[in-house]
């Protein structure tokens, strides 16, 4: 349902892009109220004429320059020592003809490398993070004199975003630290926000650990035949309350349990309840009564022969799991707009940075080509990265 609906937007978004190209009449139209039309993208300019002014600060604007750069050096380091290992790594299958590892690197389509349930969070994350970064953009703009000619809303694919236009002009003639400063200013909001979501998603997953319960989602019949749960016909999927009267309540809590035996021959209660399903593949739902089952364990058999992981009980509080998962979101989408924009792509800020930097100094062509292979080894990890799920 989720790959239906975004193939329609799709279609929907081609169609108007050849209807504003090819179709004058429209076309003029669109335009005169402020509509703009790309491929898979639509623009709306809310405002024209940004009338508002800010109180011009040398000093905000040198703080922003300095944090922002510092910000932006960090970020392309840690871009690069996320690529280059990478890079290495794939040179090296290549060579030897072995698999290739996996891409740190994964593209975001709705439905297939996110799953349809998390897509309102990603939204909400993604309309926070580019308002915030254009807005940062704008101030920054404002501040360094530089007149924002309007600003606006926007789809992108299926992804909304918010816009500003700044006067080309006058930032042609700033001077270079000008630049730097309204460039790097929104990479600076992303990590900022994603610094912020970040401590918020700490506090509120401390919180939230005390509804966490172990589930076994089935069982490892790899194991054969003798394997202790398999034998015990233990139900899946359920939840693991405790085992003999001792409280299980994460991972770590089952682990520990289960080595304290490994070497015994002894028999297992498993306090146990069954469930239908689970939403968003973390919150139990539909939770049966009570049961117990008996699972005897050999001396020699170190697993009992399930597979399980962590999930979050019913009484959990519904506010706090949906606000766990906007933060988790927002977090992620922050820091992977700060680390993507800082990188010196040929249409990120970082890569118009350089340009700008590259430029002052005489070398364009070096600046070329440090973005285009970015550009290159990027792209084919996005493509490696994607291939897992196809």
């Amino acid at each position: 349902m989720v790959l239906e609906g975004m193939f329609a937007v799709l279609v929907v978004e081609l169609l108007l892009y050849l209807m504003f190209n090819y179709w004058g009449s429209l076309s003029s139209r669109l335009k005169k109220m402020g509509v703009t039309v790309g491929v898979f993208t639509v623009m709306l300019d809310v405002r024209r004429s940004v009338g508002f002014r800010v109180r011009r600060s040398e000093v905000v604007g040198r703080a922003v320059g300095v944090v922002g750069l510092i910000n932006l050096v960090i970020l392309i380091l840690l871009f690069y020592w996320i690529v280059v290992p990478s890079v290495i790594d794939v040179i090296k299958a290549l060579v030897v003809a072995r698999e290739v590892i996996p891409s740190p690197f994964v593209p975001v389509v709705p439905g297939v490398t996110i799953s349809g349930g998390s897509i309102p969070y990603f939204l909400v994350g993604i309309g926070v993070a580019v308002i915030a970064h254009e807005l940062l953009h704008a101030l920054t703009a404002l501040n360094e004199g530089i007149k924002v000619v309007s600003w606006g809303l926007g789809v992108f694919l299926i992804f909304p975003f918010a816009y500003v236009r700044i006067d080309d002009e006058a930032f042609n003639k700033s001077s270079l630290s000008s630049k730097i400063r309204v460039l790097s200013a929104g990479v600076l909001s992303n990590t900022i926000l994603a610094l912020i979501f970040l401590t918020t998603m700490s506090s509120v997953t401390t919180v939230i650990e005390q509804y966490s319960a172990v589930v076994v989602y089935e069982l490892d019949r790899n194991l054969g035949p003798e394997a202790p749960a398999i034998k015990a016909d233990l139900p899946t999927p359920s939840v693991i309350y405790d085992i003999n009267g001792t409280r299980i309540k994460s991972l770590a809590d089952l682990r520990n349990y289960l080595k304290s035996i490994a070497d015994k021959d002894t028999t297992l209660i498993l306090n146990i309840s069954r469930f239908k399903t689970l939403v968003d593949d973390v919150l139990i739902n539909n939770l049966l009564g009570n049961e117990l089952v008996v699972v005897h364990k050999q001396a020699n058999i170190s697993r009992l022969g399930i597979l399980v992981g962590e999930a979050l009980l019913p009484t959990t509080p519904i506010y706090l799991y949906y606000l766990s998962r906007v933060l988790y979101w927002a977090y992620v989408i922050n820091i992977s707009l700060a680390v993507f924009n800082a990188a010196p792509l040929v249409v990120t800020d970082g890569g118009k940075i350089v340009q700008e930097v590259f430029r002052k100094y005489g070398m364009v062509r070096l600046g070329n080509i440090i973005q285009w292979a970015t550009v290159g080894i990027t792209a084919t990890l996005l493509v490696l990265g994607f291939t897992r799920f196809v």
